[in-house]
């Protein structure tokens, strides 16, 4: 297995707010990462940077061993990072089919196609036609998963996928995340959620306040009880 995905030592702002502090994570071919931290710890700013939409100021962002920290959201989407953001980003006024659409890549080959999708998602062939707009939290929070997807990324980033969902959604996109790793996806999620993360991750990354202050195996964290208490309130 080789590296997908490095972050070295990144320091991003917001204006003059300074809000990630020399993160460092990493993510192996066909691993689950979990980014967790409470609400404003900095996974989302983790993300964002990572993406291209808010470059950090300084350290580096590497992508298959290719630097990536000053390249524009599109060309990082053609590289291979797919991105389901937290507000899912669902166009209201388009089909679920045209959202699907919208997330082929051209140039970008791989097994994800709407035939392929539509199998994965069952849920999703009877909302082919419907609008964006009329779908529930949970079938808008598929309708990204599935658009991202058709990407072909060789990377999925999930921020907050379990967020405001009802259980039984938060039960199916687990089942999901864990299918997705059996076919050797690599998944970087973020997540509150601790037992929806400790259910599908590999490995585990903590922040808080901008900072990594735990790192290791989902084993290691499992056993970590003073950092879920301090950083986790759980």
């Amino acid at each position: 297995m080789g590296r997908v995905l490095e972050v070295v030592d990144i320091n991003t702002f917001y204006g003059r707010s300074h809000v990630l502090f020399d993160v460092n994570l990493s993510v192996e071919e066909g691993q689950t990462v979990c980014l967790m931290g409470r609400n404003g710890a900095g996974k989302t700013t983790t993300f964002r940077s990572i993406i291209g939409l808010n470059p950090p100021r300084n350290g580096d962002i590497r992508f298959k061993g290719i630097s990536c920290r000053r390249l524009p959201p599109y060309k990082i989407a053609r590289m291979g990072i797919g991105f389901v953001p937290e507000d899912r980003r669902i166009l209201d006024r388009l089909t679920v089919r045209e959202n699907l659409e919208l997330g082929h890549i051209p140039g970008r080959k791989g097994e994800w196609d709407l035939e392929k999708i539509i199998d994965y998602f069952p849920i999703l062939k009877d909302l082919q036609d419907r609008v964006g707009g009329t779908l529930s939290g949970g079938e808008q929070q598929i309708l990204a998963i599935a658009r991202a997807l058709m990407g072909n990324p060789d990377l999925l980033l999930l921020d907050e996928p379990s967020e405001g969902l009802a259980p039984v959604i938060v039960a199916f996109l687990k089942d999901f995340v864990l299918k997705l790793k059996e076919s050797k996806t690599t998944i970087l999620l973020s997540e509150q959620n601790v037992r929806f993360a400790s259910a599908v991750s590999d490995w585990v990354v903590v922040i808080d306040k901008g900072h990594v202050v735990f790192s290791g195996s989902i084993d290691e964290f499992q056993a970590s009880e003073d950092v879920k208490k301090k950083y986790l309130a759980v």
